[in-house]
């Protein structure tokens, strides 16, 4: 039997079919998914602010809110207050969605509104005499047809929409400025901290030194931060296009802030800035980046300075002789203070005002709810802290010293007071200290932010302290609340007791404690700034949640008058009682004699006092009323009920008022013959009369 070779199998035929083998799967072991690396953000490249997700959302949903609350006509105006100080029989909530009006807000609801409704109804004039002499849209935020109305985008609305969302514009604009540019600038400040940069900013802008004067601080503090923000950037970049475009916004916001034109408020906050951006430089010296390309950062500044000066001089030729007028009046005038005045209540009243004082109940001696309101501070624990810090690391955050350095300063200034020629020499001679306390409220808050930023950053490193002094912080921040709560108790003329201030005072103690190094966890930082925040929460019920003028547009009176203003436009008009009715017959656009008087009018007043005998009483900004006073000898009497404020008492069938082109006129009572001897009754509602005169 033979042996057949080996070989390879044949090949299949066609007509074969494989018979399929088995095949063993191959075993991979599972992959794991990466772990986030985690980078510390003292690591991370350096950013003046990180627009990533969150930021970008943050932001979105805030100029989102800003349009739909606009759109909605949504103000937080006091105007519904005009409901019950000259009620005309209608809703006493009209126009009110929720919350309280404040009748302390006259300077809203009875001032800043209604000059801004006579300016729209007079298609925006610069010069309304019945906001006072001269121009006065030039010096004071009220809409006009002008180029100065380009860096104050506040009034923006009224030319965009109509009046109600203008209105509207108006107020959340300068809500939703302040909140984004506290937010952009305290990530800036904390290296990119989102969830403390935007508690910080929220509680910036409820806090009841902002809320109670109705966010019209919010107006100088976005412009001043923009100046912050774009300096950083141009100081820092890299790129032409970035300092080009910093440019740009660094010489708007220059001239927005420098013509909001209330150096009160734009002095001490001007010097905030300045401590903020050498503080940052100082902390982030990067001279190849602060000195890289520092010819064209050069250049960039001065072409935005260039700008600036070109814009201030064409202003300025037109503007001065309505500054003149204004800065030469017997009040406000040209300021001269000395400081030493002290705070309107105490520098720590914030721990226990905001939860149980309103515009109805408050101490005494503390002026009014809105002159007592500033800021919640840590500063005397967080200087304590720093210097612990300093004893045993032998180093500190130069933006921490600096501003405590700035927080004694205008604490002297408040307290103690300078010298003549140190008051003039630093400006602050133009800020009385109830002013003052407000720039200094604020340092206090962005002091505690960046204090809690820079705890936040220390944890990370584990710098431990010593036990002996952790425990003097805790004896002094526990020392530090009891004595602001004797200090209250004590500074409000018996209007606080001791047992009402208890939990307050523990609430603070233990916030108090959570900044000292005593105790440390993750986050705690974050439960410091988010309690705060709820503890200003109820200063979302200081201004009510109103929608749409109609307490105003839809009031009687307003109606009556304006139509027949439109019939007759260029008559003037005389109201003889009520400084509330003179306020509402403004709000009509017609040219009245009474009224809230931005600055004097002295061509009008030279007819009434020829030989300008009373001048340094009606030389002020003022609330003016007329009064009927009939001798039969065309006597004038002009005085002061008040410091801004004057009455002016004279026979309403003057030949004077004839002169002035006085065609209507409005009593609050029913007139006595002798005083509408010269004149015929148009139309009378309720108690008010209103009256033409005959020699027309």
């Amino acid at each position: 039997m033979s042996k057949k070779r080996k070989g390879p199998n044949p090949a299949p035929t066609a007509g074969q079919a494989t018979k399929p083998q088995p095949v063993n799967p191959i075993q991979t072991p599972p992959v794991a998914k990466p772990k986030p690396v985690v980078v510390a953000e003292e690591d991370r490249p350096f950013e003046i602010i990180r627009f990533d997700k969150r930021v970008k959302l943050f932001l979105a949903i805030s100029v989102g809110l800003f349009l739909l609350l606009t759109l909605a006509k949504i103000n937080y105006s006091s105007i519904a207050i005009w409901n019950q100080v000259l009620p005309d029989g209608s809703d006493a909530k009209r126009g009110l969605i929720s919350g309280t009006p404040r009748q302390i807000r006259m300077d809203d609801w009875a001032g800043a509104t209604p000059m801004l409704l006579s300016q729209v109804n007079n298609d925006f004039p610069l010069q309304n005499q019945s906001l006072g002499g001269e121009k006065p849209p030039l010096v004071t935020s009220i809409p006009t047809h002008h180029y100065i109305t380009l860096i104050r985008p506040e009034n923006w609305g009224f030319h965009l929409f109509d009046v109600e969302r203008g209105y509207a514009w108006r107020w959340n604009f300068f809500i939703f400025a302040g909140l984004i540019t506290w937010f952009l600038a305290f990530l800036a400040l904390t290296r990119n901290q989102f969830w403390l940069s935007a508690a910080g900013a929220v509680w910036l802008v409820l806090s009841p030194g902002v809320a109670w004067w109705s966010f019209v601080n919010l107006g100088w503090m976005y412009s001043g931060l923009l100046i912050l923000i774009s300096s950083l950037y141009i100081f820092y970049a890299r790129s032409v296009r970035t300092m080009a475009i910093n440019g740009i916004l660094f010489g708007w916001a220059l001239l927005a802030f420098a013509l909001f034109l209330y150096p009160p408020y734009q002095v001490p906050f001007g010097y905030m800035l300045i401590v903020l951006l050498i503080g940052f430089v100082w902390r982030y010296y990067q001279p190849e980046r602060l000195f890289g390309n520092v010819w064209a950062k050069l250049i960039t500044f001065a072409v935005a300075l260039a700008g600036v000066g070109l814009f201030l001089y064409f202003y300025y030729n037109e503007a001065k002789p309505t500054i003149d007028i204004l800065s030469n009046t017997a009040y406000p005038g040209r300021r001269s203070e000395s400081g030493g005045t002290g705070f309107v209540a105490n520098w720590f009243s914030e721990y226990f005002s905001g939860w149980m004082l309103d515009d109805q109940h408050f101490p005494a001696s503390w002026m009014n709810i809105c002159e007592l309101s500033h800021f919640i501070t840590f500063t005397p624990v967080i200087a304590a802290c720093a210097a612990a810090f300093f004893y045993t690391e032998k180093k500190i955050d130069p933006t921490i010293l600096l501003l405590l350095v700035y927080i004694l300063v205008l604490y002297i200034w408040i307290e103690i007071g300078f010298p003549e020629f140190l008051a003039k020499a630093t400006l602050l001679n133009v800020s009385p200290t109830r002013r003052t306390q407000v720039p200094f409220g604020i340092a206090n808050v962005v002091l505690a932010v960046l204090y809690m930023a820079y705890i936040h950053r220390r944890a990370q490193q584990n710098a431990a302290i010593p036990g002996v002094v952790k425990t003097i912080l805790v004896v002094w921040a526990i020392g530090f609340m009891i004595y602001a709560a004797w200090l209250n108790v004590s500074d409000s003329g018996g209007y606080y007791k001791a047992h009402q201030l208890f939990l307050p005072t523990v609430f603070f103690i233990a916030l108090n404690l959570l900044l000292t190094p005593a105790f440390t966890f993750k986050g705690k930082e974050l439960v410091v700034v988010g309690a705060v925040v709820l503890y200003t929460l109820p200063s979302l019920k200081i201004n009510p949640f109103a929608i749409g003028l109609s307490p105003i547009t839809d009031h009687v009176l307003y109606k009556t008058v304006n139509e027949i203003r439109k019939q007759d436009p260029k008559a003037r008009w005389a109201v003889f009682g009520s400084q509330y009715i003179t306020y509402m017959v403004t709000a009509t656009g017609a040219n009245q004699l009474s009224g809230m008087k931005y600055m004097p009018d002295f061509k009008t007043m030279r007819v009434l006092d020829p030989k300008a005998k009373r001048d340094s009483v009606y030389n002020r900004f003022a609330h003016v009323v007329y009064s009927s006073y009939v001798d039969g000898r065309d006597s004038v009497i002009i005085f002061n009920p008040y410091q801004d404020a004057y009455t002016v008492a004279m026979d309403p069938c003057s030949p004077k008022l004839k002169q002035l082109n006085a065609k209507y006129f409005v009593f609050d009572h029913v007139p006595q013959p002798a005083e509408i001897r010269c004149m015929t009754q148009i139309t009378k509602l309720g108690t008010l009369e209103i009256y033409k005169r005959n020699d027309f």
